[in-house]
């Protein structure tokens, strides 16, 4: 039995190494440019205060192919730090790549970008063109579901406010699903970004 493979809890055992449903999810989750940390199947306990948030987003999760088919997009906030907004949205992203392995024919399905990163190479990579931002750009553009983890973290620059709008308006116009998570509320980020 692979040792990377995620199925391996669930399945007989009885491995191949021609195993189209490892094959596709490999695929999927090197083009995604999800952190191989995270690569995984995360475990999340509902504190009672966040109740119903975590019901709501299991609902989304359980139904992430029609929510994508629709074209829908989700805003997850908190202010506080660390009560699971990116692991939510890597446990969708993981259960969206789940229900839709066996259609994706070795297509980018789904991208994770972690925006602060993803700007901080853009920026890097006017000087040095050894930084390769393809998969990613390519993701932002063409995948049916992206992760923007870390929206907005600060004031942004022109530069960066630019990219940000250019990949966002790609997406709302294509119809093109899309899961932001931030620290700022609705309103926080409409005074900033408008």
């Amino acid at each position: 039995m692979r040792e990377d493979c995620l199925y391996k809890p669930y399945c007989d055992g009885d491995c191949s190494k021609l195993c189209v449903r490892y094959s596709q999810m490999s695929y999927m989750l090197e083009h995604s440019n999800l952190p191989k940390s995270q690569q995984c199947i995360h475990k999340l306990v509902a504190p009672k205060c966040d109740l119903d948030a975590f019901e709501r987003l299991h609902d989304i999760q359980m139904n992430i192919k029609q929510f994508v088919k629709q074209g829908k997009n989700l805003y997850i906030w908190s202010s506080e730090v660390g009560n699971g907004k990116t692991t939510w949205s890597i446990k969708i992203l993981m259960q969206y790549f789940d229900s839709v392995w066996e259609h994706c024919a070795f297509n980018q399905m789904g991208v994770f970008v972690n925006v602060p990163n993803y700007l901080a190479k853009c920026k890097a990579s006017i000087q040095n063109p050894d930084i390769d931002l393809r998969d990613i750009q390519t993701g932002l553009l063409q995948a049916p579901l992206a992760i923007c983890d870390d929206v907005i973290v600060s004031q942004l620059s022109n530069y960066d406010y630019s990219n940000v709008e250019t990949f966002i308006d790609s997406r709302l116009f294509e119809g093109k699903s899309t899961i932001f998570t931030s620290n700022y509320s609705p309103n926080e980020l409409e005074n900033m970004v408008g």
